[in-house]
């Protein structure tokens, strides 16, 4: 499966092997090495899942996982290796941004009115894109 049309995964980008833009690589990597629990050098669906929070303290679904996973596995070996980690890393942080952004109040939730803003922006940006 590939999200190639994305920016993800490809050379240029978000796929530059190199850690985002004011993120200490050192820093990173002792993260990406905490979820890495087997020591393999790459993290699996099952090592990714463990480590993410949707915020309620339930497991990610699966499919999630596995399809952020194939987003950014660019040697489709079914993990994800520390320089696809560092592409995942900027995009969770960049959605976050985007969110936060959006969610006005704070309250960790889009209300109606944050989602009418967002949905309205995301309008303008696809129109100008198709300009």
């Amino acid at each position: 499966m590939s999200y190639g049309g994305y920016g993800y995964g490809q050379q240029g980008g978000y796929g530059q092997p190199q850690a985002p833009q004011g993120v200490d690589p050192n820093w990173l990597s002792g993260i990406f090495q905490r979820i890495d629990r087997d020591r393999s050098g790459a993290i699996s669906a099952s090592e990714l899942q463990v480590a993410l929070s949707n915020g309620t303290w339930t497991p990610f679904n699966p499919e999630t996982v596995r399809l952020m996973i194939g987003m950014f596995d660019r040697d489709n070996s079914g993990t994800i290796n520390f320089q696809e980690f560092m592409s995942l890393w900027k995009y969770v942080t960049d959605w976050q941004n985007c969110f936060r952004s959006y969610d006005r109040d704070n309250s960790g939730s889009i209300d109606k009115n944050e989602l009418k803003t967002a949905l309205t922006g995301f309008g303008r940006l696809f129109n100008f894109i198709r300009m």
